[in-house]
């Protein structure tokens, strides 16, 4: 084909006009015309979306940018060498160059039972009340769970006792609806108790100045003499009665709580 006599590729005019190495008019497109591309599912998310290009596996950047991350990071794991795990004896390939164990939890495992096997576990006193214990860690230095929480409201008292007052002095109808809530619910006790027949103010008198107007428990009168139930009324087998009730200080009724004789004196 002669400079005079080039045509179109495409639509098959005279081009012998334009330039030498055109091969197609200014009508004609440079690539024929897609057509419409129906929907798919984006490889990443699983949403459906139309493609702009035939392709095109993702519905956005996004979406493509984690692709590529992914394909990288398998391409990267392929390449690095396997281990051995020291808690499992498995066989696994590391993501990070520092990585000793397949799993998090494998290692978490492993250095227990580590620490275990070198851990000091020689029977030790109790730092609070004294008890001889086998501690299941080294550091263990209390026998119990309530051991833990007297040490710790021994600590924080001041500030505890500080935050209740000041919440009290802020909620005086509240504070006034709990006490009166505890009130009731002693008397229930008292009365759902067959054997409670009530402590006259005669015998009371005379039990107090039989011990001197001292605490029955430990002989002082510290923080002025309270009422105590020997048997607690809350334990079901108490009475309200004259047989079941020793006068006692402020502390060693607080302390004594809810609590027998035998659990008291133990603790």
């Amino acid at each position: 084909m002669t400079q005079a006599t080039r045509a179109c590729d495409r639509c098959g005019a005279d081009i012998a006009h334009l330039h030498g190495n055109k091969r197609r008019c200014a009508t004609c497109p440079a690539r024929p015309a897609l057509g419409p591309i129906a929907e798919r599912p984006c490889e990443i998310c699983g949403t459906a979306y139309q493609p702009k290009r035939r392709d095109s596996v993702c519905c956005s950047r996004d979406c493509n940018q984690l692709r590529l991350n992914r394909k990288y990071a398998a391409v990267k794991k392929s390449n690095t060498p396997t281990l051995d795990c020291p808690g499992c004896s498995h066989t696994f390939k590391p993501w990070r160059s520092d990585q000793r164990y397949c799993t998090p939890d494998c290692g978490n495992r492993h250095r227990s039972r580590g620490a275990y096997q070198h851990a000091d576990l020689t029977p030790r006193p109790c730092r609070r009340c004294g008890t001889t214990f086998t501690p299941k860690q080294s550091a263990s230095a209390l026998c119990s769970r309530l051991c833990s929480r007297r040490t710790t409201y021994a600590r924080y008292r001041k500030e505890r006792v500080a935050a209740a007052v000041a919440w009290a002095r802020a909620n005086p109808t509240m504070r006034a609806a709990i006490t009166n809530q505890n009130k009731a619910r002693r008397r229930l006790w008292v009365q759902t108790n067959p054997g409670s027949v009530g402590v006259s103010s005669r015998d009371w008198v005379m039990l107090v100045r039989h011990y001197r107007h001292h605490c029955a428990y430990c002989g002082g009168d510290k923080g002025g003499i309270h009422m105590d139930h020997v048997i607690p009324i809350s334990r079901g087998g108490g009475r309200h009665a004259i047989g079941n009730v020793l006068p006692a200080c402020q502390g060693c009724n607080l302390s004594k709580g809810a609590k027998l004789l035998a659990e008291w004196k133990r603790r």
